[in-house]
């Protein structure tokens, strides 16, 4: 199969998001049980370094479609690669991620982890397989996603992760722009992540298979032609706020990507439920009126 210069280079940032991913896989085997704090201070980093090779394989990802399209290079190869390569570091890392965050825990609660994990990878296998069957070429078709990318999922458990890692490390008063009391909190919080994470990937896994969850393509409305000011305003504001403290501001980010669809979901299912009952409740009255 011959390559022309453009799906060439989409091919390559494809690749180069697999070798996040593989790096990533690399980090996480080196952690081992925190049975000293050099141990558990070596397994934050650990940790925390796989989560910027998971977000640095989101960017790859991001741009390897969008330049396959803009110079009319798309190809069955590449798609299938992009997917293979989505699944090691958007499937099988984040799930291994929240195994070894674990380690050194009671025994049966790392057998159920590992089964909750096991969830989140089953979901993100099952979304990147309908995406293939699914996927069309057409730039219409990538303005939303049927439920959740399985980036985002990974970026919610790579940016937790970092968070969990920045705020652990702030005991060695590496905390720069947050007060005291603001720092216990976030420590209490970040402590809890450990155990949150296995719940989590559950409904990640279920919002990635869910077909009735539309969420927005982020990429595609940056790049679209048209903005409000009420955009810019807010997109300068995000830029900001990631250059100054990215720790903290992408969590509160994947975070709010994905609880948004759902809850809006929600609110309509209920809104509109209620709304249609209350018609069908007049429709008789109207009709013994008439």
């Amino acid at each position: 199969m011959e390559l022309r210069p453009g799906s060439l280079f989409a091919n390559l940032l494809t690749i180069g998001n697999g070798v996040c991913g593989f790096a990533a896989l690399v980090e996480l085997s080196k952690i081992v049980e925190p049975q000293t704090a050099e141990l558990l201070e070596s397994n934050i980093r650990h940790q925390m370094v796989a989560g910027y090779l998971i977000l640095l394989g989101m960017l790859f990802d991001a741009f390897d479609g969008k330049v396959a399209r803009m110079v009319k290079g798309s190809t069955e190869l590449g798609a299938q690669l992009d997917s293979l390569c989505d699944l090691v570091t958007f499937g099988v890392v984040p799930a291994f991620m929240i195994v070894q965050m674990n380690l050194g825990g009671d025994p049966r609660w790392v057998h159920m982890v590992w089964f909750l994990a096991l969830a989140y990878f089953l979901g993100a296998l099952l979304r990147l397989a309908r995406f293939n069957v699914e996927n069309t070429p057409e730039e219409e078709a990538h303005l939303c996603f049927k439920g959740l990318p399985s980036p985002a999922a990974a970026g919610c458990v790579a940016s937790l992760v970092i968070f969990q890692a920045y705020v652990l490390q702030a005991r060695q008063g590496e905390f720069k722009f947050f007060s005291a009391p603001v720092l216990e909190d976030m420590q209490e919080l970040a402590g809890s992540i450990t155990y949150i994470m296995p719940f989590l990937a559950i409904f990640l896994g279920f919002t990635m298979v869910s077909s009735r969850l539309k969420f927005e393509h982020i990429g595609s409305r940056i790049f679209s032609a048209a903005h409000s000011w009420e955009f810019f305003v807010s997109f300068v504001f995000a830029a900001v706020l990631l250059a100054v403290v990215p720790e903290v501001f992408l969590p509160i980010a994947f975070v709010g990507y994905l609880v948004w669809t759902p809850v809006k979901f929600i609110f309509r299912l209920v809104f509109f439920g209620r709304r249609r009952r209350a018609e069908h409740e007049e429709e008789p009255e109207a009709l013994q009126r008439g």
